[in-house]
């Protein structure tokens, strides 16, 4: 990690993929705007209660990638006596391992085929892999 003030094992990158995420017994649409190996940001409408796990799927390159992530901060902003919510920080939680494979290639084409040298294939014992 570059920047010592960066607590991120994964480098991030810029994104514009659609993704589904449950909350509760419904489905919300929303657009993951940064992503990592680790997780993303997603802007959405409505969050998970809590910190509990959710399933969601993310559509890139014309494949489904389903797995489980967790809410880790939400963007949630007051103005005027109005409070705006904008999105939410995820960790992915568990991710089949060829699915782990894909995203991975989707962030180094994100980086203009520059290839991330220190970026792992595999975390530590990383549940669902």
């Amino acid at each position: 990690m570059s920047d010592p003030k960066e607590r991120r094992y994964y480098p991030r990158t810029k994104v514009k993929l659609p993704v589904v995420k449950m909350v509760g017994n419904d489905l919300v649409d929303g657009e993951i705007e940064d992503l990592s190996l680790g997780g993303a940001f997603i802007r959405c409408s409505a969050m998970p209660n809590g910190k509990d796990n959710f399933h969601m799927v993310i559509s890139a390159q014309g494949r489904l990638i389903s797995l489980t992530g967790e809410m880790v901060w939400a963007d949630v902003q007051k103005f005027n006596n109005k409070t705006t919510f904008r999105g939410i920080g995820v960790r992915f939680r568990q991710i089949l391992l060829g699915d782990r494979q894909f995203l991975r290639d989707v962030i180094t084409k994100h980086h203009k085929n520059k290839l991330v040298a220190w970026l792992p294939r595999r975390r530590k014992a990383h549940p669902g892999d």
